[in-house]
């Protein structure tokens, strides 16, 4: 980036995003030095707010969705911090559920901007990232919407990652699968001991943690830093009753409380559990949420949206958007998509990024589909659909499941819609449940070109 562009004025939003989205030319860099400089330069705007932090391999999100749906029972104004997107920018900091506005995203970075050079020129600093502008920006904005509480979402690892820079509540951990091990370490008890960075002196950890080699860390951190520590597994159960395309009815089973016909509106095992992660957490947060009525949990919950985590959109055909863009989500969105297809044929339209573990993704996945659809995520770290499909190739098994390569989603989709007839009125869906699945990235384009293609009808 050059000196020209880092002093450019910012004068209306689109400005403000194109100057975002140029500062990932510095890549990704670990670590909390830029991160506190920048935000002490703001006046530490995250002093004095309340943080619940949450790490993991999978579920961060979910579970962060249905922790500030638990929050906003006890509090007025409750900010959550997730990422990535999925369509808008703005997804990315919410205060009760509202995206942060345009007007705030340009009046934040109009006052972080002139900060930036500072901070590079400071002791043990470098320019600040991508991620760590927009860590700062979310904290200024809580600040300035007097949050009561924040669900603070990692974004990478924990100890070093941006988000560490606070002292949370609560801290929660998911779950710990290999991931980004590049930056995290090579074996589970080592990406565990990142993660677990986030354990702060006496403040809980939640977990939903079950691997012995990664739960036997985080016992050992939260002991040396005489932190309480919740372990899910074993203080929590839940009963599913009945599931539908939408959702589940649930009760679940806790040490101190039985919450009785919880409706989830997310699908799934893997989303139960997420669910008494949360409970867990919203419990450890303060005492007079034990004293929150049934009714008012059920209504909060009844009302939570995360788009994107095996969400079912219906039509003609049907379609099952989720982001299962590593081995361990890839495992999870396999056995949802077994549970829910019955017969139903399904055909799998499957794009991931080029640095993941790709074959890691596909061989759960593969083996389900009648039909395999390849495609190139946006974006230049996108695997080729070519490359994609070949390697899809190699694990059909003595099923040669036929793979195909397109050269766009909207091309994929197109096909699908050409080879799946509507199922006669009246008459129970036979035609193919279409999943579509890999990188967060297509998930979000795949939301944009359906609403596009239902539009049009």
């Amino acid at each position: 980036m050059t000196k020209k562009n880092l002093v450019d004025k910012i004068t209306n939003y689109n400005e403000g995003l194109e100057f975002l989205y140029r500062l990932r030319l510095f890549g990704t860099k670990l670590g909390l030095h830029n991160i506190r400089r920048l935000l002490e330069l703001l006046g530490n705007p995250h002093h004095g707010l309340v943080f619940y932090h949450i790490a993991g391999t999978n579920g961060k999100g979910s579970v962060a969705a249905i922790l500030q749906a638990l929050l906003r029972t006890t509090h007025q104004r409750v900010g959550l911090f997730t990422s990535p997107h999925l369509e808008d920018f703005r997804e990315r900091i919410r205060i009760n559920n509202r995206l942060i506005s345009r007007r705030e995203v340009l009046a934040g970075l109009r006052e972080i901007r002139p900060l930036l050079s500072r901070v590079a020129e400071s002791s043990g600093c470098s320019h600040p990232t991508y991620f760590e502008v927009v860590t700062a920006l979310a904290c200024r904005y809580f600040q300035k919407m007097k949050a009561d509480a924040v669900v603070w979402e990692v974004g990478l690892g924990g100890r070093l990652d941006a988000t560490n820079v606070v002292e949370p509540r609560v801290s929660i951990i998911t779950n710990i699968a290999l991931e980004h091990q590049q930056y995290l370490g090579k074996s589970l008890g080592r990406i565990a001991r990142e993660k677990g960075g986030i354990v702060k002196e006496k403040v809980p950890l939640v977990t939903a943690v079950t691997r012995p080699e990664a739960l036997s860390c985080l016992k050992k951190l939260c002991r040396e830093r005489a932190a309480p520590f919740v372990e899910v597994s074993r203080n929590y159960r839940s009963d599913v009753k009945e599931w539908t395309m939408k959702g589940q009815l649930l009760t679940v089973h806790g040490p101190r409380r039985v919450y009785r016909d919880l409706y989830l509106p997310l699908l799934g095992e893997h989303q139960v559990r997420n669910c008494e992660t949360a409970l867990a957490a919203w419990e450890q947060g303060e005492s007079r949420n034990l004293r929150v009525a049934i009714s008012r949990i059920r209504v909060a919950l009844s009302r939570i949206s995360w788009p994107g985590r095996f969400e079912f959109i219906p039509g003609a055909p049907d379609f099952i958007l989720d982001g299962a863009h590593n081995q361990a989500g890839a495992l999870v969105c396999a056995k949802t998509l077994r549970m829910v297809a019955g017969d139903r044929p399904v055909i799998l339209i499957l794009g991931v990024l080029a640095d993941k573990d790709v074959k890691a993704i596909c061989r759960p996945l593969v083996p389900l589909a009648r039909k395999v659809i390849a495609v190139q995520p946006e974006g230049e770290r996108g695997l080729a659909s070519s490359a994609l499909a070949r390697t899809c190739r190699s694990l059909t098994g003595p099923k040669k499941i036929p793979v195909l390569a397109r050269k766009s989603l909207e091309s994929a989709f197109k096909y699908c819609y050409r080879v799946c007839p509507s199922a006669p009125p009246g008459m129970e869906p036979r035609t193919s449940l279409i999943c579509v699945t890999g990188s967060l990235r297509l998930i979000g384009q795949a939301r944009r070109i359906l609403k596009q293609f239902i539009k049009s009808g």
